[in-house]
């Protein structure tokens, strides 16, 4: 849902989706699931991943493309760091202040 929600609400250079697909899937023509969920906004690159079947969140620093740190987190860090990030993204951008309101109200 996650997923779903920033995809439709944030530009794709934003936010990119890693879906793992086997071969049912591809035979089935269905997307797969969800692996990897990759938020890029400003400095600022979040990631929340599965790994093992555990939820795995990530907050890096990255400056034109590199990754100069990488910090792992708890889910509920990692959500409020991501939400902090949005609002000030939207603070510098109207489109992503459009986009926020469109997430937050759900519609």
């Amino acid at each position: 849902m996650l997923a779903q929600s920033l995809g439709e609400a944030l530009p794709d250079d934003l936010v990119s989706v890693e879906r793992d697909r086997t071969m049912s899937d591809r035979m089935r023509g269905r997307p797969g699931e969800i692996s990897k969920i990759v938020a890029k906004l400003g400095e600022q690159q979040m990631t929340l991943a599965v790994r093992n079947g555990q939820p795995s969140a990530e907050i890096c620093r990255a400056v034109r493309g590199v990754v100069l740190s990488r910090q792992t987190v708890p889910i509920g860090e990692w959500a409020a760091a991501l939400a902090s990030a949005l609002v000030a993204y939207a603070g510098q951008n109207a489109q992503a202040a459009q986009a926020l309101r469109k997430l937050v109200a759900g519609s």
